[in-house]
């Protein structure tokens, strides 16, 4: 599932602020501590999420609140965001590089950013 991480954060504006660069400079995959443990991955372990069209890194945050079957992926980190360079933030991948583009909800026409397949696996 992707999304925004927060409110405090919009398509990178916020990365010019020093709040906004402290809350949302790195891109925190939230995974269910089960789900987790299942694929060797701790709190703070840079993780991969891929699916057949793409992937992208991030840090896992173990968050018990996730259904295990279930990963949350921000998705307002991309090539775009160079505002983060300016505070060392790390540079990630646009997070629709994993949605494809054949795929759209039935009821909202939008791109299936909330239900696709994918595979995490803890980055050595």
């Amino acid at each position: 599932m992707t999304g925004r991480p927060s409110v405090v954060h919009f398509a990178g504006v916020t990365h010019w602020t020093y709040t906004g660069e402290q809350l949302n400079g790195i891109r925190l995959v939230q995974i269910h501590p089960d789900t987790a443990a299942r694929y060797g991955i701790a709190d703070g372990d840079p993780v991969l999420v891929e699916s057949p069209r793409g992937a992208v890194t991030g840090t896992a945050l173990i968050e018990p609140g996730i259904r295990t079957d279930t990963i949350f992926l921000p998705n307002t980190f991309g090539p775009a965001q160079k505002v983060g360079d300016i505070f060392g933030d790390p540079r990630y991948e646009a997070a629709d590089t994993l949605v494809d583009d054949q795929l759209y909800g039935n009821l909202s026409g939008q791109q299936a950013y909330k239900c696709f397949a994918c595979t995490l696996r803890k980055v050595p």
